[in-house]
């Protein structure tokens, strides 16, 4: 594994311990990112919790999902979630898979989540909705026409709900996926509380794409992350093995 590559397995071990941390990820979530040295795989943990994942559980997966090599460990039955975005998405370099608190509500009622604050601008064209589970199925995501059929419902979006289920959110890079998990969440937070007060001011499509371009600037998301890793509770960081707070760009 080059340098670079190690590097990038060593932040998304990062990226696990951030969406841990924060509350976006628990137990049966998980995050990838596309390998840079060949387009056609990506990299993700073997099936262990966020919490949890060391830099031994990163394994390399073919945009199939089948993987590149046997390390002797489960998989995430999920992980056609990330190959199937991979697939039909080059621009993406990062997936998330969460079930978090804020976005459940969402996904168990259809209810649209809409930018309400600036971070949720992030998701100014919408965020989409998946239902399409196999028949006979048991609401996971696991099959790869399941996988292909979230991919075409997520189109050209950031972010996608899955019917009684979760959400995924992706990024151009591994920094834009995470923050795009927490604020995706931060803003759902914000708009059912909103609603609770009986008046929300939406931000319209216009204003939203123009205001969602700060966060995609490297300067932003390095500050963002150095943020989240640095609220890691302490032992964190040393015990996922992980050396540098600075994601690459």
């Amino acid at each position: 594994m080059s340098d670079t590559e190690a590097k990038l397995a060593e932040q998304l071990v990062t990226a696990n311990r951030i969406l841990a941390s924060e509350g976006i990820l628990d137990v049966f979530g998980h995050v990838s990112v596309r390998s840079e040295r060949n387009p056609e795989q990506f990299l993700l943990s073997c099936s262990r919790s966020p919490q949890a994942v060391r830099l031994s559980d990163i394994q390399r997966y073919r945009l199939d999902c089948t993987p590149v090599a046997e390390i002797g460990e489960k998989h995430y039955v999920e992980r056609v979630i990330h190959g199937g975005i991979y697939q039909v998405r080059p621009d993406v370099l990062a997936v998330c898979h969460t079930h978090s608190d804020g976005i459940l509500p969402y996904a168990v009622s259809g209810e649209a989540i809409r930018p309400v604050i600036h971070m949720g601008t992030l998701f100014w064209n919408g965020v989409g909705w998946f239902e399409s589970y196999d028949p006979g199925g048991n609401l996971l995501v696991s099959s790869p026409a399941e996988g292909k059929a979230l991919a075409e419902a997520l189109g050209n979006r950031r972010a996608i709900l899955l019917k009684n289920h979760g959400c995924a959110v992706v990024g151009e890079s591994l920094p834009a996926a995470v923050m795009g998990a927490i604020y995706l969440d931060k803003n759902a937070r914000i708009q059912m509380e909103s609603a609770r007060l009986g008046r929300t001011f939406f931000i319209e499509t216009d204003l939203g794409r123009r205001a969602a371009q700060v966060f995609h600037s490297a300067l932003v998301q390095e500050r963002a992350w150095g943020y989240w890793v640095a609220r890691l509770p302490h032992g964190w960081a040393t015990d996922a093995g992980i050396s540098s707070a600075t994601p690459l760009q």
